[in-house]
């Protein structure tokens, strides 16, 4: 019996820390990453389970004071793990995650941090509330003359629980078979809880856990995530593939449901900033001599000078399986020689790049996120002063963004000072002809207080030309020389 307790209790940690870290993966392709995303989920469990060690440790006493001192603790534990699975079941299932966050769209709930807490105060906080009950529950079958010794015991337990839970879940298991298969993995963990604490005539709560279980694995099943075109979907991101609306003959990937690259046979990308890069900044250095040195962050299709077989690329992303996905369904072509893969973090590649003075003739800057925005530690003037760092004499950087067309958002303006505190004399374009003039200023009065679109950034690296801050003044215009 004793040994069936801290089964149950190793189980129940396990579950809350991986549910937990599940959670931050899951949301990423409509909320995105960063700190505020994390600090969020990590206080829906935190405080829940803070608040159900409290409520459990005084469940005897209130039966007490009610008068049911019959009820059994092995009930209200079986009762707790089943409601937090058939939760968990939906907020741990991509599918029904799609619709619950379309669905907060429609109803005007657009802020990534309202979804954010939304999704947390229906999925997470009472599950984990629920299952933050379970150690002192587990409590009230031991005497008060062992319940110190035990306490720790099952403080071990649960801890390494929990050790389990983040270092298995997201080194082993999302790594090895994918996020969704995961998410069932993690609900056949809560169904072994329930196994454990029925009683052998509890005929219908085993029923409901394996129901439970098989509608988890349909909703997760490979057939599943095909039908919504989904190619991969590890611990870094969720890869979807599908012909274009526009163009059929073009293809779409999709990155945390964001749309990172678009490839046309024969053309490269069907994207203008794409096109334009391939134009002005591509094509010119095509038979260069000696062939440049080419640094994309943010290997997304590996769109980006994908007919050069000529110079040298290096993409870097943080998805270690990016390229064999892009290889066998995008692409549908391996990389040419020329061209080099390195799985890992752009903020941490170009600051060994800057540490170790390697340096590169073209970079080209387009890291997103979820949701049109950019990772938040690609944005700060320190990655910025690693990229110039990393930039050839006379080499070329040009970032792709999104932002407001008229700098009607703070964060446009404020990606644009920094920008402009790295690279003072930084070229601006908005991509869309479009949203320019007096129909830009129009959008910009929108909802948002800004019309997104692409927005590309070039600057030459010229430190003599980054020197002259020389302004014209009334008492001293030197304009007539200088031209």
């Amino acid at each position: 019996m004793k040994f069936l307790l801290l089964v149950v209790i190793f189980l129940e940690g396990y579950a809350v820390l991986a549910t937990e870290l599940l959670a931050m993966r899951l949301v990423l392709p409509w909320v995105g990453t960063g700190t505020d995303v994390i600090a969020i989920i990590i206080a829906a469990v935190l405080l829940p389970l803070a608040f159900g060690y409290h409520y459990g440790g005084m469940y005897r006493r209130r039966l007490r004071e009610r008068g049911l001192g019959h009820h059994s603790v092995r009930k209200k534990l079986l009762s707790n793990v089943m409601r937090s699975t058939l939760i968990l079941c939906i907020g741990l299932s991509y599918v029904l995650l799609e619709i619950f966050f379309s669905g907060l769209y429609f109803l005007g709930i657009r802020q990534r941090l309202m979804q954010l807490t939304v999704y947390c105060s229906i999925f997470l906080v009472y599950p984990v509330f629920l299952l933050g009950q379970t150690i002192p529950l587990i409590g009230h079958y031991y005497s008060r003359q062992v319940l110190s010794e035990m306490t720790g015991r099952m403080l071990f337990f649960s801890t390494l629980g929990s050790f389990m839970g983040s270092v298995f879940t997201t080194v082993v298991l999302m790594a090895v078979i994918g996020v969704h298969y995961t998410s069932v993995f993690i609900i056949g963990v809560m169904c072994v809880l329930i196994f454990l604490l029925a009683r052998k005539k509890q005929v219908g709560h085993l029923l409901t856990a394996v129901g439970v279980f098989t509608l988890m694995l349909y909703m997760n099943s490979g057939e599943q995530m095909r039908a919504l075109d989904i190619v991969s979907n590890n611990g870094y991101s969720t890869v979807q593939v599908r012909p274009m609306a526009k163009d059929p003959e073009a293809r779409l990937m999709m990155l945390n449901n964001n749309f990172s690259s678009s490839y046309k046979e024969g053309e490269g990308s069907a994207y203008p900033y794409g096109q334009y890069i391939e134009r002005f900044f591509l094509d010119p250095i095509a038979e260069a001599d000696p062939p440049k040195r080419v640094l994309v962050l943010g290997a997304a299709g590996f769109t980006l000078g994908v007919y050069d077989n000529h110079n040298e690329y290096i993409y870097v992303d943080i998805d270690p399986d990016l390229q064999k996905v892009a290889e066998e369904h995008f692409l549908k072509k391996e990389l040419e020689p020329n061209k080099k893969f390195v799985a890992r973090d752009a903020r941490v590649y170009v600051r060994e790049a800057a540490r170790e003075g390697r340096q590169y003739d073209l970079i080209i800057l387009d890291t997103f996120k979820a949701g049109f925005s950019m990772p938040e530690h690609l944005l700060t003037r320190e990655y910025f002063l690693d990229v110039k760092a990393s930039m050839a004499p006379g080499g070329v950087m040009v970032m792709n963004s999104v932002a407001g067309s008229q700098f009607a958002d703070k964060y446009s303006r404020r990606m644009d000072n920094t920008l402009r505190s790295v690279f003072p004399h930084l070229t601006r374009m908005i991509m869309s002809a479009s949203e320019m003039g007096w129909n830009a200023w129009e959008h910009s009065r929108g909802w948002r207080g800004a019309y997104w679109t692409n927005v590309l950034y070039i600057y030459n690296n010229n430190p003599e030309a980054d020197a002259d801050m020389t302004i014209y003044t009334d008492d001293k215009n030197t304009y007539f020389l200088d031209k």
